[in-house]
C-alpha cells in the first residue's frame, strides 16, 4: 500500500509507526453514475461564463479567501534559496513489484507522487485551497456546479511533450476503467467534461440531494495527469518495472526490484520556478532503500548507509542512540511536538466476521486494552491516549460534544447505539490500574450479556460451547510486543488471543481480501476534511476491494454522517459535522482505541542533509524541502 510517501511527508515526520497501515484518501462512494463521455473536441463550442464564476484565480479555495495572495514568490516554510544538488537516501521497511501507483494488484514502490504533477496541490499552511500547477488558473462556479481549467502553456511531460487538455480526458476515463476503486467512485460525479480547446477544460459535475458536492473541484483539482500518447497503447493493468511517463519534478532513475529505486531531479523540470514549487525538490537524487526489518534498518542508518532515521519506536528512541556517530557529533537527533494532524492508532475488527457483530462482545475486548500500563511499559509515556479520528487538531472533542452535534446525530438514533446521544462518550482508558480493574469488570459484564460465559477459564458461547478465540495478524515485530500484551490482558476475561505473524506480501493480500479478524490500523486526517470519509465508512466502500473502508463498516447512519462533512457549506459547519461522525464512529467500537503522539523524533548525518527550521504548524517533509548540505 502507498504508505512511504505520507510517512516522509507527515506521518513519520509527526510520529508515525511504520507497521500501522494508513488509509488511501479521497474518494466518495456514488456508483451509480457512468463514465463521462468524450466530447467531439472539433465540434465544441466555449460556453458561456456560468453567473457568478471567479475568473481566471490561480487558487481554489473551499470556503476561505486563499492565504498567499496571486503575487506570492515561496510557500512561508521553506528555503527559497535552498541549493541545488547532492542526494538523500531513506531507508523504509518492506518490498515492491510495481512502478505504476494507480492500479489494485501489485506492491507499489514508494515516492512515485514525485514524478507526477497535479492541476493544482494545496500547502501545509493552508488547508482549505489548491494553487495552480499544471493548471495556472481556474475558474469556479459559485455553487460548486463547475469548475474550468486553463493549463499552463509551458507545462511538459518528462518527453518534451506538451500537456493539454486530451490528456486530462484521457487520464479520467484510463482511472475510472482501469485505475483503484476510489478514481471511479470520483469521477463518475462529473456530469459533462468539455473540452474548449487544447488549454481550457470545463467540468460539470452532477447535483445530488443536497446540492453540488463543495469539494468535487478541489478533487479535480487533485488529478496527476498521464499521457496519452505514452499510455494509449499500453496495458495499464499490467504490473512492471516500467516507469510511467510523468511531469512533475523527478524522474525514475534506476531500480533494482525490491530493493531499491532511484529518483533523479529533471533539470529543465518545467515547474522549477512557480511559485509553489522554489525552494523545493532540491536534490539531484532521492534513493529509497529497502530492509527486511526495523533491526536491519536502524543498523544501516548507524553506519551510515542512508542519511536519514525517522523513528518510530519511542523504546529505542530513548535506548539506543549512544552508538559512535552520535557521540562524535556525526549523527544529530532532533525531538520536538507539533500541531499538525497526526496518525492515531488502532486495532480495527473486521466486521464482516459475525464474531464482532454485537456492540457489547467489541467494546468489552475493548475495555480490556490497558493504554497506560502499555504505554509506561513499551512507549516510555510518549503517547496520548485516543479519542477521536481528528487527535491533535481542533476537531478533537475529547468525548465531549455539544448540543449542536447532538442535533445532528439525533435524526440517526435509530441505527446507533444509544450511548451515542450522550454528550460524553464512555471511552476506555484508564489511568491507574484500579481504573483499569474497573474496566475489566465492565468488560465481563458486556460478554456475559452477549452470551458469552466463563467456564473452565474459557469464555465460551452458552449456546454452542464454542470458545471466543480471535486472531490478530501482524507484519512487525514491534507491532507484536503490543499485541502479546493485549493477550495477556484479554486472558484474564477468558479470551484468546493468537497472534499471527506473516510476511509484508501476504499482510497486503490478507488484507485486500478482508479475511483478517483484527489487525492494527491507522487513520489519517487532514485539517480539510471531506468525501474521503465515505469512503472510509460507507456501505459502498465495505465491498469495494482495494478501498479504504477496510474494517467493512455498512450502517446507514454513519453514511449519512459522513456524507454531511462533503455538502458543508462553511468552516462552522464543517467542524459541527466532523465531530458529530467522529463521536459515533467512536461509539460504535468498531476499533479499539489506541494512541497516537504528537512527536517529531528523527536524526540525520549532519555533514550531508539541511533543512528549513522546524514549523510545529507545518510538520517536515525530507524529501521536497531539505537539501545536501554541502553540494559538489
Amino acid at each position: 500500500m502507498k504508505k512511504f510517501y505520507a510517512l516522509i511527508f507527515g506521518a513519520l515526520v509527526i510520529g508515525g509507526i511504520m507497521y500501522f497501515k494508513p488509509f488511501q484518501p479521497n474518494v466518495s462512494p456514488d456508483l451509480s453514475v457512468k463514465t463521462p463521455e468524450k466530447p467531439d473536441v472539433s465540434e465544441v463550442k466555449k460556453p458561456e461564463p456560468v453567473p457568478g464564476t471567479i475568473i481566471h484565480t490561480p487558487a481554489l479555495s473551499r470556503f476561505n479567501k486563499p492565504k498567499y495572495p496571486s503575487d506570492f514568490k515561496s510557500l512561508d516554510y521553506v528555503n527559497p534559496n535552498a541549493p541545488k544538488g547532492g542526494r538523500i537516501r531513506i531507508g523504509t521497511i518492506g518490498t515492491f513489484d510495481t512502478l505504476n501507483k494507480d492500479i489494485a494488484k501489485g506492491i507499489v514502490a514508494e515516492g512515485l507522487l514525485l514524478t507526477f504533477d497535479p492541476l493544482m496541490k494545496k500547502t501545509q499552511d493552508d488547508p482549505h485551497t489548491w494553487y495552480g500547477v499544471i493548471a495556472e488558473k481556474a475558474d469556479m462556479a459559485p455553487d460548486f456546479s463547475a469548475v474550468t481549467f486553463y493549463i499552463n502553456p509551458k507545462a511538459r511531460f518528462h518527453d518534451g511533450s506538451p500537456i493539454t487538455t486530451e490528456d486530462i480526458e484521457f487520464s479520467i476515463n484510463l482511472l475510472m476503467e482501469k485505475g483503484l476503486p476510489r478514481y471511479k467512485v470520483f469521477y463518475s460525479k462529473i456530469e459533462k467534461l468539455t473540452i474548449i480547446d487544447s488549454h481550457t477544460v470545463q467540468m460539470t459535475f452532477k447535483k445530488g440531494p443536497e446540492g453540488y458536492d463543495r469539494e468535487m473541484p478541489m478533487v479535480m483539482s487533485n488529478l496527476r495527469v498521464l499521457s496519452k500518447n505514452a499510455l494509449k497503447d499500453r496495458d495499464f493493468l499490467s504490473t512492471g518495472l516500467k516507469p510511467i511517463l510523468g511531469s512533475g519534478a523527478y524522474r525514475v532513475f534506476k531500480v533494482d526490484q525490491g530493493k531499491t529505486i532511484l529518483f533523479e531531479r529533471v533539470k529543465d523540470y518545467w515547474a522549477a520556478d512557480l511559485p509553489i514549487n522554489v525552494g523545493q525538490f532540491n536534490f539531484d537524487i532521492i534513493e529509497i532503500q529497502y530492509y527486511k526489518n526495523n533491526h536491519s534498518l536502524f543498523e544501516s542508518f548507524k553506519v551510515g548507509e542512508f542519511d536519514c532515521y525517522f523513528e518510530a519506536d519511542e523504546k529505542q528512541w530513548h535506548t539506543a542512540y549512544d552508538f559512535k556517530a552520535i557521540k562524535q557529533g556525526k549523527v544529530k537527533k532532533v525531538q520536538t511536538t507539533h500541531t499538525r494532524p497526526v496518525t492515531v492508532r488502532t486495532l480495527i475488527f473486521n466486521m464482516q466476521n459475525p464474531l464482532f457483530a454485537d456492540i457489547r462482545v467489541r467494546k468489552a475486548i475493548s475495555y480490556a486494552f490497558d493504554f497506560a500500563m502499555m504505554n509506561k511499559q513499551l512507549f516510555h509515556n510518549a503517547y496520548h491516549p485516543m479519542t477521536s479520528l481528528f487527535a491533535n487538531t481542533h476537531f478533537d472533542d475529547k468525548g465531549i460534544v455539544d448540543d449542536s452535534v447532538l442535533k445532528v446525530l439525533s435524526p440517526y438514533k435509530a441505527d446507533l447505539d444509544p450511548s451515542i446521544l450522550n454528550a460524553k462518550l464512555d471511552l476506555p482508558h484508564a489511568k491507574t490500574p484500579a481504573e483499569q480493574r474497573q474496566n475489566m469488570i465492565i468488560a465481563d459484564k458486556l460478554l456475559t450479556e452477549a452470551g458469552l460465559v466463563i467456564k473452565d477459564g474459557q469464555r465460551i458461547n452458552k449456546e454452542t460451547g464454542k470458545p471466543l478465540t480471535i486472531e490478530f495478524m501482524v507484519k512487525d515485530q514491534r507491532l507484536e510486543k503490543l499485541v502479546l500484551e493485549y493477550a495477556r490482558s484479554l486472558a484474564n476475561l477468558g479470551i484468546t488471543l493468537k497472534v499471527r505473524r506473516v510476511d509484508a506480501v501476504q499482510y497486503e493480500q490478507v488484507v485486500l481480501d478482508r479475511k483478517f479478524e483484527m489487525i492494527a490500523h491507522s487513520w489519517s486526517n487532514s485539517l480539510s476534511p471531506g468525501i474521503e470519509q465515505l469512503y472510509y465508512f460507507s456501505a459502498a466502500a465495505a465491498d469495494m476491494k482495494g478501498s479504504s473502508n477496510y474494517i467493512g463498516i455498512k450502517n446507514a447512519a454513519i453514511e449519512a454522517l459522513a456524507k454531511n462533512i462533503s455538502v458543508a457549506t462553511s468552516e462552522q459547519d464543517l467542524e459541527i459535522y466532523v465531530r458529530a461522525l467522529n463521536h459515533a464512529v467512536m461509539g460504535m467500537y468498531y476499533f479499539v482505541p489506541g494512541m497516537y503522539d504528537n512527536n517529531i523524533c528523527f536524526a540525520y548525518w549532519a555533514d550531508r542533509l539541511d533543512m528549513p527550521k522546524i514549523n510545529p504548524a507545518v510538520g517536515i517533509n525530507a524529501m521536497e524541502w531539505w537539501w545536501a548540505k554541502e553540494v559538489k
